[in-house]
């Protein structure tokens, strides 16, 4: 038995990958992602990359961090 305190997350923050361009892992329908960066009590921080289903089938599931375009440099002001 461990005797050490579970950590419990502090803060969290989810950002939506605008660029992803995968696939459900159950349906093959569209999914969307993102990525979820959580930091717990004990000053660890962790970031995921989830996917869901852009249908009601109910996958979701972590996925890698590839971008699918390329970002364009913005013009200068």
């Amino acid at each position: 038995m461990d005797d050490k305190p579970a950590r419990r997350i502090a803060h969290s923050r989810a950002e939506e990958i605008l660029d992803f361009f995968g696939k459900c892992r159950a349906c093959g329908y569209p999914a969307y992602a993102a990525t979820t960066t959580m930091r717990y009590d004990d000053g660890g921080m962790e970031t995921k990359v989830i996917a869901s289903c852009a249908l009601p089938c109910g996958w979701t599931g972590e996925v890698s961090a590839t971008p699918m375009t390329e970002s364009a440099a913005r013009p200068g002001t």
